[in-house]
């Protein structure tokens, strides 16, 4: 697997998808950090004052914004670079050479990961460059800091487990990047439908308005979209399962149990692994 995964490094360097992606998170990094310190300024902010950034979290609100995309991205990538390789017939020429299928699979995993890791970190990287200037350092605990990142990793890991396990078994490359894409996005939707049924209110109030134009509050009734008991249950355990409902989680800084989150991201990652290997073992590839 090492001559594989060193082939596929050398490629990664002369891959126009792969700088083209870094250059876009490096970029989307920047202006995220710049374009929150203008809207600052704009709304009379004075940053200069420690009590402000502490109360806004500012640099957080940005820095963990690419929880929402890298999936997104990997996706794209991913497809690409795998779906190359089945239209340039590397994939029989590794296998002629003496390769085992299960060594090209995880090859090609590993290096897709990487390859999205450091979008991920190019990102990062770029944001606390900009950000930390101008927006002052974390005010959020470091240990939610810290749990957000390892758990934001072991999420992409995750989506490049399913993304390979498509791209891997579908020799058509435009066929594998829009089932990517399609698949990425539907989940994604699913995702901030199970979040607002799950942050819908328990009780809601209204408001009346009185004979001589007085406005009161009405008395709390019970919300009809309120979600209980064993719905309730799978709403979230589905939220926390999937990689984009991660993804809102980590964006926003909204999770509570960051160990569960990454179990259930080592699940994925591993049943998708283990499936897309069993699969690409038996594909014919004539």
């Amino acid at each position: 697997m090492t001559e594989l995964l060193s082939a596929n490094f050398l490629r990664l360097r002369k891959t126009n998808a792969f700088w083209g992606s870094l250059g876009v998170c490096v970029g989307l990094g920047a202006l995220a950090a710049l374009g929150e310190f203008r809207s600052q300024v704009g709304l009379g902010a004075d940053l200069s004052v420690p009590e402000v950034i502490q109360a806004k979290a500012l640099l957080e609100g940005q820095f963990f914004e690419y929880a929402a995309f890298i999936g997104i991205l990997a996706a794209e990538f991913i497809a690409l670079f795998v779906g190359t390789e089945y239209s340039d017939g590397a994939i029989r020429n590794k296998i002629v050479v003496g390769q085992s299928r299960l060594s090209i699979y995880f090859a090609n995993l590993i290096s897709g990961f990487t390859a999205s890791f450091l979008c991920m970190a190019g990102y990062m990287l770029s944001c606390l460059a900009v950000g930390a200037p101008l927006l002052g350092w974390f005010t959020k605990p470091a240990p939610l800091l810290l749990s957000a990142i390892a758990g934001s990793v072991v999420m992409l890991a995750a989506f490049c487990a399913m993304f390979t396990f498509v791209s891997m078994n579908c020799a058509k490359k435009s066929t594998s990047v829009v089932i990517c894409l399609l698949g990425v996005f539907a989940l994604l939707i699913f995702a901030v439908y199970l979040n607002a049924a799950l942050e819908a209110p328990e009780f809601i109030q209204s408001y009346e308005l009185s004979v001589d134009g007085q406005v009161a509050l009405a008395p709390l009734e019970p919300n009809p979209m309120y979600i209980t008991g064993a719905k309730r249950e799978l709403y979230q355990f589905l939220y926390d399962l999937l990689p984009t409902g991660q993804s809102v989680q980590y964006t926003t800084l909204g999770f509570t149990d960051p160990l569960r989150l990454m179990g259930l991201s080592a699940v994925v990652a591993a049943v998708f692994s283990a499936a897309g290997a069993t699969l690409f073992r038996r594909k014919d590839l004539k």
